[in-house]
């Protein structure tokens, strides 16, 4: 059953003493987010399993973590923001991981059939060249020589006459920009193969 907090000071009391150590509060916190953080994940990854496990992490980040929160500000934005960031992990570890991949694949073979690997290409390549359109000029080219043709920081800052930290803090900025980009579909398959075309 969920918890309602019924005033913002109930919240406020209950991260205290989480803070303070105390499970209880860390359960009533749990209790009350958990159902819709769940949803959040299950819509992105479509998975019940691997949702419960990646809700599981969510939580033990907000424990690990209950010393940094500040009471005078709602949870909800943190926590969604912890939860992105589990999501947006979960697409790499899939785009790294071949048995993972194919972990994936069965399980969305009754759901799409062969005929539609093109379409999913086709639509992966359009939601990566969204993306790339956001990124500044700059960003675009680092984006698209290290990212896209493989190349080294090294190689990518010789051929655009920049510094390697320089490359990396557009790689960084050209990431945050895919990454809001992935978060604006729902579709699991298309999501996956996207993240592959980025990080293979």
């Amino acid at each position: 059953m969920t918890t309602s907090f019924s005033t913002v000071l109930a919240e406020k009391k209950l991260i205290d003493q989480m803070k303070a150590g105390d499970p209880v509060a860390f359960g009533k916190i749990y209790d009350h987010y958990s159902q819709a953080i769940y949803g959040k994940l299950l819509k992105f990854v479509k998975i019940s399993a691997v949702a419960d496990e990646m809700l599981q992490d969510v939580f033990l980040k907000v424990w690990e973590n209950r010393h940094t929160l500040d009471s005078n500000y709602s949870l909800k934005p943190w926590l969604y923001r912890v939860t992105e960031n589990e999501i947006y992990k979960f697409y790499r570890k899939v785009a790294l991981d071949v048995k993972l991949q194919t972990h994936i694949l069965q399980t969305f073979d009754e759901l799409y059939t062969h005929t539609e690997e093109d379409y999913y290409l086709k639509e992966s390549r359009k939601l990566l060249q969204d993306a790339m359109t956001d990124m500044p000029p700059r960003c675009r080219e680092v984006f698209e020589l290290c990212r896209l043709q493989g190349k080294s920081y090294e190689e990518a800052a010789l051929q655009l006459d920049i510094s390697i930290s320089t490359v990396s803090n557009h790689l960084v900025r050209a990431t945050a920009i895919v990454r809001k980009t992935l978060f604006q579909s729902t579709d699991m398959a298309m999501i996956v193969v996207t993240a592959y075309m980025v990080y293979r």
